[in-house]
């Protein structure tokens, strides 16, 4: 799947607030945004392939969000009632 212009706009932005990029954040994914995740990737020893990845935003903060887990309340944990029509 491919970003979207704003998810780039944001990726590009998370560079540019770490200081790995200094491009105005454009939406378009090209050559400076690519070697600026390389580097960012290799100070955070990452593999430096400058390719977008899931530990890579999530060491942007960009990952998914980090609400704390809230497990759903269980309701009625006891079998289904055999009093059906059989």
């Amino acid at each position: 799947m491919i970003p979207t212009p704003e998810r780039y706009k944001e990726i590009q932005q998370a560079l540019i607030d770490k200081g790995y990029l200094q491009a105005p954040a454009s939406g378009v994914w090209g050559p400076d945004c690519s070697q600026a995740l390389k580097r960012f990737q290799q100070e955070q020893n990452l593999t430096p392939s400058g390719k977008l990845d899931a530990l890579s935003l999530i060491s942007l903060g960009l990952g998914p969000s980090r609400e704390p887990y809230r497990p759903t309340a269980v309701v009625n944990n006891r079998p289904p009632s055999s009093g059906g029509l059989n």
